[in-house]
């Protein structure tokens, strides 16, 4: 059994604007961190001793709402790539702004799932 705190994790890469002049408030989206930004780690994944780190896309909408979440790098298994994608999709983000206006646009959010140092995998 696991015993202790699992660990997961977030980045946030800004991909760069295309075309026109950027204004000084200018800004990629980026994932809200002041609301909760849980991630979720599957039971499953745990008790195999999976770990890894997803990297994600995200079409954030002029709103803050992600639009579509595509698997750029996948962290080599199904179950933690599916649980980041779920999770990209409930956190809120902070719009692109572009022309001092909100605009959609993509950023790419990295997942990273970690087990504690003391925890070993469960044989099933």
């Amino acid at each position: 059994m696991f015993r202790g705190i699992l660990l997961a994790s977030f980045l946030v890469f800004p991909i760069a604007f295309s075309g026109g002049t950027a204004f000084a408030g200018d800004h990629p989206p980026k994932v809200d961190t002041s609301q909760p930004t849980p991630v979720v780690y599957p039971k499953g994944s745990q008790a195999n001793g999976e770990e890894g780190t997803v990297v994600l896309g995200v079409d954030v909408t002029k709103s803050g709402q992600p639009r579509d979440v595509r698997v750029m790098s996948s962290s080599g298994h199904p179950d933690l790539d599916t649980a980041a994608t779920e999770t990209a999709f409930n956190w809120h983000y902070l719009p692109a702004v572009r022309d001092g206006e909100a605009a959609e646009d993509w950023v790419t959010v990295q997942v990273k799932y970690a087990l504690p140092e003391n925890a070993t995998a469960v044989s099933k």
